[in-house]
């Protein structure tokens, strides 16, 4: 009877395994959810920058003339992850090789802002601020987790992305 139920149930369990690793190993939906990632955060960072010259307000965490001063010395540097964040969005929609490139890009390039935002919201207890501390903190761990999860995203498909892949 034992070896009866436990052969029922295997194929069960064998299918549910087949079908989570079928997700986790399904190169389309995770170029679409990344495709959707790319365009969301080009929004989201342009909209930031847009609120910040607007009414700065409503976005900073802090109104002291350091913290103004540190904030606006981003600019550029978002400008560039933002056309990472472009060219790999229509790379990866194209279809082409340089996709690549460019997921690689855009997560060390947000790594490396979220270790400078990082860094001064600890040297300045940013985090404890009543006001935007846990928003920044959450922004931050975002953009870590984002850009991490980009290029394991490069890394895991990186044959499909080159087309180099002999599965189909």
């Amino acid at each position: 009877m034992r070896t009866m139920k436990s052969s029922l149930t295997e194929p069960t369990t064998a299918s549910a395994l087949r079908s989570s690793s079928l997700l986790a190993f399904d190169f389309e939906a995770w170029r679409v959810g990344v495709l959707r990632c790319l365009i969301i955060t080009s929004g989201m960072l342009v909209s930031y920058w847009v609120l910040w010259f607007a009414d700065r307000g409503i976005v900073a965490s802090d109104h002291t003339a350091e913290y103004i001063g540190f904030e606006q010395s981003f600019p550029l540097a978002d400008a560039w992850l933002l056309a990472a964040l472009l060219a790999a969005a229509i790379q990866l929609w194209r279809r082409r090789p340089s996709t690549l490139m460019w997921v690689f890009a855009v997560g060390g390039a947000g790594v490396y802002l979220a270790a400078l935002d990082v860094l001064y919201d600890l040297q300045h207890g940013i985090y404890t601020r009543p006001q935007g501390g846990a928003i920044e903190l959450a922004i931050n761990i975002v953009t870590a987790l984002s850009s991490v999860s980009i290029m394991t995203f490069g890394w895991r498909f990186r044959h499909r992305l080159l087309g180099t892949s002999t599965d189909s």
